[in-house]
């Protein structure tokens, strides 16, 4: 109620809250705002300054460190396409000298073909050796070895590669036909990686900064400036060559370029020719960067100081232009709280009035409809062919609905008991189930599933009522008036709700098809005031009566909630050993008693109507219209009275009073209390009282008061 008041005093300010801002805020805040703003500029325009002269001055090192690098990639380009073409003439070369000869004749030429092959390795160093092999892979000859009469194959030929290994680092060989057309073996030469080496050190001038390297097409480092093992390659140059073939893997053959960044390192690349090789050269960032590093230190070194006095001044200035205002301020900030407390009275004197008006119509309307269900039943017994017509039904029926709108109301004013009862979900739900269908809507398909082992429970069954209500009503709202609810009743599973229920729960959901909850939204779905709907459409106590129902009861809530899927609202109700309210077919069968009955009633109307109900049961009722006249005659000596019935609310008295009274003064004479209209009544006179809601049918006020009457013991008196 508080918040409520609030919130409307903040959207209507005036009076002399609003003369004391108009004084303190233009000339003030302006000057509090320009401040502020002084302070935020003093301290990021050096920084904005500072940001982009770092950004122009980044962007200018990396571009020279690019065009360095992509400067030697080129001259490592040429210099691997010129041993690429130099390879190629000397397989011609050694293709022509082997002519079309056989296996044969070409062991008994090994000698000279060793010579000239010998001649070609001096004249050209970076060729590490030469090898001939036949169409079987055996090798005929080989400048690794002397010439000799054997053939090297097999395990062999392993011995010589791993001797090349350890001086070579790639093998290119061409294929040898015979005059035929049949494969007459390969000419294969290995380069030696030292050249390579030598002529990347020369290339980056022994910069340590830069490597200089040579890929094949596995993505494996053969060749580098510093020497790296081999081993180490695809480790040390990894990101490298993961960005070159992904490229290829995409389908854009990479003729050259520049990575921005490799791992921590600057790379420039480019492919050699049509073969599978790059040449890269690398830069790491740090030493790429040390120029522009040094730069910015010494630019911030001028900066901060002048940044920070700028700040210093700007702040100095706004805390005595706030001190200046904030008398003024602490002034309107109290005039507003003041005007805040009275609005907020205001709203909660109008809200009680409105609930003390809501209680007084509901006692007087639950007056109305018990002497109209008095009679009505009276009429039934008295012209047996009356009860049988369907106008009697009506009426009943009538009367049934109007005590279940006035109990609506009173649950809104505040002023209804609660009042648990034992019920059993499968006949509770379903007598619920039209109310639900018309707050669901025509075009909303809803459904009911009980289980039939879903256990009793004791609740207010109108709290229960008005919590499906609110359910059915979000669901509803949800799915835009269209769509699937389902009520469903069931047994809770093991470990499912709060511990401390020995006999289990009762699980009382409601599911829609509507669009869902966030997890931020479904994390405040049950906080009082809280909803996403539009302004006038919810109020945001539908989920926290809800919630507040499950903990009167003992028990708990838990939502299920998925975007574009729906919600799962399960209501989590202790079970109760208590056994089920008689039904009115089994308090009819308590229809005759013989009992003196003092009945207090201030209404004429109401009172002839139970007092002839009652004497048509073999009562003798004695009534009274005052709780003075009533306690007189019940503390008369020798009255003969049995029990006494009175309604709660009368002039001149009430009847908690007059039942805690007779309870202290005579505690052997039973006392039942009938009303529409009360608030802890349990509280005040004692929990095995016995009271009944208007309106109520003959045959239970004669069930109540023959239970009053067996019971017979002293109450315990009041403190």
């Amino acid at each position: 109620m508080k918040w409520l008041g609030r919130t409307r005093a903040d959207a209507g300010q005036g009076g002399s809250a609003a003369s004391i801002g108009d004084t303190a805020t233009p000339a003030g805040e302006r000057s509090l705002v320009w401040l502020r703003l002084a302070v935020l500029l003093a301290a990021l325009v050096p920084l904005a300054f500072f940001a982009g002269a770092a950004r122009l001055s980044y962007l200018d090192a990396v571009k020279a460190t690019s065009a360095r690098l992509d400067e030697l990639a080129r001259a490592a380009e040429d210099h691997a396409a010129r041993i690429l073409e130099r390879n190629e003439l000397v397989m011609q070369q050694m293709l022509q000298l082997l002519k079309d000869d056989d296996d044969e004749a070409l062991r008994k030429r090994e000698a000279q073909l060793h010579e000239v092959a010998t001649a070609i390795l001096l004249r050209l160093p970076h060729i590490g050796s030469i090898t001939v092999k036949n169409a079987q892979g055996d090798v005929l000859m080989s400048t690794f070895f002397p010439p000799a009469s054997r053939t090297l194959a097999g395990p062999d030929w392993k011995l010589l590669a791993d001797r090349a290994n350890d001086e070579v680092m790639l093998t290119v060989s061409k294929q040898r036909s015979l005059a035929s057309g049949a494969p007459g073996g390969v000419v294969e030469l290995t380069l030696n990686r030292s050249y390579f080496d030598e002529f990347y050190r020369r290339l980056t001038e022994g910069d340590s900064r830069l490597t200089a390297a040579l890929l094949n097409g596995a993505g494996v480092l053969v060749a580098s400036w510093p020497p790296v093992p081999l081993s180490d390659t695809l480790l040390a140059h990894g990101p490298l060559v993961k960005r070159i073939k992904a490229g290829e893997a995409r389908g854009a053959l990479l003729e050259s370029g520049v990575l921005a960044s490799a791992g921590q390192r600057y790379a420039a690349f480019r492919k050699v020719g049509d073969e599978p090789l790059y040449v890269a050269v690398t830069q790491d960032m740090a030493s790429a960067l040390a120029d522009w590093k040094h730069q910015m230190l010494v630019l911030g070194a001028i900066l901060f100081p002048i940044t920070l006095a700028l700040v210093g001044a700007s702040w100095l200035a706004l805390r005595r232009t706030r001190r200046e205002i904030e008398a003024r301020r602490r002034l309107r900030d109290e005039a507003q709280q003041r005007e805040h407390a009275e609005e907020a009275l205001r709203q909660a004197q109008k809200l009680d009035a409105l609930g003390q008006l809501a209680g007084g119509l509901a006692h007087d309307f639950n007056n109305l409809l018990m002497v109209v269900s008095a009679n009505a039943e009276l009429l039934g017994r008295a012209v047996p062919q009356a009860a049988a017509r369907p106008e009697l039904g009506s009426i009943l029926r009538a009367v049934d609905g109007g005590g279940k709108l006035t109990r609506r109301l009173l649950g809104f004013s505040r002023k209804r008991a609660h009042h648990p009862e034992v019920i059993r979900p499968q006949a509770a739900l379903d007598g619920m189930l039209d109310l639900l269908r018309t707050t669901a809507g025509k075009a909303v398909e809803i459904t009911l599933q009980v289980d039939a082992e879903t256990p009793p429970i004791e609740v207010d069954v109108a709290e229960l009522e008005m919590a499906l209500i609110n359910l059915v009503a979000n669901a509803r709202d949800a799915m835009g008036h269209k769509g699937r609810i389902r009520v469903q009743a069931r047994p809770g599973r093991p470990g499912e709700g709060a511990e401390g229920s020995l006999l289990g729960y009762a699980v009382i959901s409601v599911s829609d098809t509507g669009h869902g909850m966030s997890t931020d939204i479904l994390n405040r779905a049950f906080e009082p005031f809280f909803t996403t709907k539009p302004p006038g459409v919810g109020t945001g106590l539908g989920l926290a009566q809800v919630y507040e129902f499950c903990a009167q009861a003992g028990g708990d809530v838990e939502v299920a909630s998925k975007l574009r899927v729906g919600t799962t609202v399960s209501m989590l109700i202790p079970a109760t050993a208590k056994s089920t309210q008689p039904s009115r077919s089994e308090a009819a069968a308590v229809s005759k008693l013989s009992a003196h009955v003092l009945l207090v009633e201030d209404s004429p109307e109401l009172s002839s109507s139970i007092a002839a109900s009652l004497e048509r049961s073999g009562c003798v009722v004695t009534p009274v219209s005052s709780a003075v006249e009533a306690e007189r005659l019940a503390l008369a000596p020798d009255n003969g009275f049995d029990v006494v019935l009175s309604d709660i609310v009368m002039p001149g008295g009430d009847g908690v009073a007059l039942a805690a009274r007779l309870r202290k003064r005579r505690p052997e004479l039973p006392v039942v209390l009938i009303t529409g209209y009360a608030r802890e009544v349990r509280h005040a006179v004692g929990p095995d009282l016995e009271i009944l809601a208007k309106p109520c049918a003959a045959e239970d006020i004669v069930g109540a008061l023959s239970r009053a009457i067996s019971a017979q013991r002293p109450a315990s008196p009041m403190h």
